[in-house]
């Protein structure tokens, strides 16, 4: 009986776990566009925060939450401006697509500007 009732606590505690598990992707409400466009892949966008690895083909912001988003580019057409930062910086990217914390960023990287 006790054994029974344990693993019956056990599999409610791992059901409720994981149902607290499932965030989607972030939210993005810094838009600089004037469109009403719902095309969200031409539609432009900023992102701020602090600059926290740069690499030759990446780089990551991780915003004032605490959300870390990876954004991707060719090695060979560096997003403009991002030879002016250095981890540590506070940034303002624009770039269109999705980003997200969880999936891989979609889009392009069109500047990345020091506040």
């Amino acid at each position: 009986m006790k054994k029974t009732f344990l693993l019956l606590a056990c599999t409610a505690l791992l059901a409720a776990s994981l149902t607290a598990c499932g965030e989607g992707p972030a939210e993005n409400t810094d838009t600089d566009t004037g469109s009403s466009s719902s095309d969200s892949a031409s539609a432009e966008s900023k992102l701020s925060g602090t600059l926290d690895e740069k690499k030759d083909f990446m780089f990551v912001v991780t915003d004032e939450k605490g959300a870390a988003y990876e954004f991707t580019f060719d090695a060979s057409a560096k997003p403009e401006g991002l030879d002016d930062v250095s981890e540590g910086d506070s940034v303002t990217v624009t770039y269109k697509g999705t980003v997200s914390e969880a999936d891989p960023f979609d889009g392009t990287v069109i500047s990345v500007e020091k506040n």
